[in-house]
């Protein structure tokens, strides 16, 4: 069940008063009042309604939530594309101007609108109905309509599939990522706010069913973050800290953090919170040597001491989700989503520290403050970006800080767009498929600066066998011969393989090659080859 807000709850009156009694114990020490001088201090009793099923955490959850400043602050606060721009452009400085990238023609935008939201390209007769269309809001309107898509939610569901699961260990039989990735497509596709789908993931709680073999509640698809973790408080700590805080604090778990300032010990009283039971740090010279620590969030919020496991990642969720302090949440999540459609992060997705850089940052702080006052609504932050200019420029290398955002970085598609464009050639072909998305792999969690093509992806486009004979039988390869005007069947060539009409000087070489060829089918297999093979197939431009 989705909990909305101002959703009504079912809990009877004496439950809400232990409601009421534990969101105190939530609320910042800063909102406290002071104590009095030597009053004894004594814990209030913790009585809590059971917390074994989502439904009943996602209640607790969500009067938390509708208790935050932020939802009495949103309904005054707006910001736009334009809004967005403006900041950029102010922090960019005046001279920027001259070195923006120019603004893409509505054929370019297309494609990678499509690309980006999607990840497959569009048709032929899309391509035209877009382009002949005179309405001026085409643009916004497209981005609009391709956020109601399954296609939408599909892919997105697949890259943080890939984002929870690109660095697990965990046994393959313990685990289940497409349950994961079909769950997350379906709260995509429904519009569920982020803070829901995080909640729903870190407090998970699977339970091994020792009655069948290897079932350890992997078919529900939310348990798969925590099964992904091994359902280790360590690694549960530091994940959750670099996926849904941007923050990279692993290196703590062994000693204080070399770069920043996390210490050991805030590591471990954040792997607390997950641990079935007393939680005992090792000591760092002699690890038979071992302390109880008490869970403390990294912002010092602490749960009751009486809470069971269950209850405690439930507070965890609560204090990562919901404290208006905790301005990471908000912001990893702009920062990977920003970094995905511009190619350049304000900051490395997952390695923000207290002393890391953050390139502008009033502009991500806005735009994650707006997006919280948003209720955390994931489509909002497409349509922000994607209606702004600077979505909106021609790609460009970039080799300094002070050109990032000055256009658009050109990046490598993921190995299931790749795939997706391989199929709406030649159908699908399950080892095909496979081969694709493991040549083709990449870490959805590194900048596009760091990844580098591989000699094993131009051979696997070049060479396989499986690929070229499909292409050569294809329906696009028949399509091609009934044309008799060469001009035409460029142009249709260039249109389904690259989504785009082919320039006059490609026009001209093209049919060059057409004419002195002594075999017409041959060299239409040349052509769909060249074009495969090309950067432009693999490549978001």
């Amino acid at each position: 069940m989705m909990l909305k807000r101002g959703q009504s709850s079912s809990f009877r009156p004496c439950q809400w008063i232990v409601f009421i009694t534990l969101i105190c114990l939530f609320l910042p020490t800063t909102l406290a009042a002071a104590p009095r001088k030597n009053a004894k201090k004594k814990a209030p009793p913790l009585n809590l309604p059971p917390l074994k099923t989502q439904e009943q955490k996602m209640q607790l959850l969500g009067y938390i939530r509708s208790t935050m400043p932020t939802r009495r602050i949103a309904r005054s606060i707006s910001f736009s594309s334009a809004d967005l721009d403006q900041a950029l452009e102010q922090e960019l400085g005046p001279t920027s101007q001259a070195v923006f990238a120019k603004t893409i023609d509505d054929e370019t935008f297309i494609r990678r609108v499509y690309l980006d939201l999607t990840g497959t390209l569009p048709t032929p007769e899309k391509i035209e109905s877009f382009l002949s269309s005179q309405n001026r809001n085409k643009r916004a309107a497209l981005i609009d309509e391709l956020l109601e898509t399954n296609e939408y939610a599909r892919k997105w569901s697949k890259y943080w599939t890939s984002v929870i699961f690109y660095d697990s260990v965990a046994n393959k039989n313990r685990v289940n990522p497409q349950a994961l990735e079909d769950w997350l497509a379906e709260q995509f596709h429904k519009g569920a706010p982020w803070d829901y789908i995080t909640v729903m993931l870190i407090s998970a709680t699977p339970q091994r069913n020792k009655a069948v073999r290897n079932d350890y509640g992997q078919k529900y698809g939310p348990n798969n973050f925590v099964l992904a973790c091994e359902n280790k408080s360590t690694e549960l700590a530091s994940q959750t800290a670099r996926i849904f805080m941007g923050i990279s604090i692993k290196c703590a778990e062994c000693h204080d953090h070399p770069f920043d300032n996390w210490k050991r010990e805030q590591f471990h009283e954040l792997a607390a919170f997950f641990h079935p039971y007393t939680y005992k740090m090792p000591d760092a010279d002699d690890p038979t040597v071992k302390t109880v620590v008490k869970p403390r969030f990294l912002l010092g919020e602490k749960p009751h001491e009486k809470m069971k496991s269950d209850a405690r990642r439930v507070s965890i969720a609560a204090y990562l989700a919901y404290n208006p302090k905790n301005y990471w949440f908000a912001r990893a999540y702009v920062n990977r989503i920003w970094s995905e459609l511009i190619g350049d992060g304000f900051y490395d997705v997952d390695s923000l520290g207290p002393d890391s850089d953050v390139i502008h940052k009033p502009v991500v702080n806005r735009i994650a403050a707006n997006f919280r006052y948003k209720n955390f609504d994931p489509k909002w932050v497409f349509r922000l970006i994607m209606n702004s200019n600077i979505y909106q420029r021609e790609m460009r290398t970039m080799s300094s800080t002070s050109e990032l955002f000055t256009a658009v970085r050109p990046s490598r598609l993921r190995p299931d767009v790749v795939a997706a464009s391989v199929e709406k050639l030649t159908g699908h072909d399950k080892k095909l498929h496979q081969e694709i998305m493991q040549v083709f792999d990449i870490n959805p969690s590194l900048p596009q600066g760091a990844l580098e093509g591989s000699i094993q992806q131009a051979l696997l486009l070049m060479n396989n066998t499986t690929l070229q004979s499909k292409l050569s039988q294809s329906e696009l390869k028949q399509k091609l011969i009934k044309i008799n005007s060469n001009e035409e069947l460029v142009q249709t060539l260039y249109l389904n393989v690259l989504a785009r009409h082919a320039t006059e000087q490609e026009v001209q070489r093209n049919i060059e090659y057409l004419n002195e060829s002594a075999n017409r089918e041959e060299a239409i297999d040349d052509l769909i080859w060249v074009l495969v093979n090309s950067t432009e197939f693999r490549t978001k431009r």
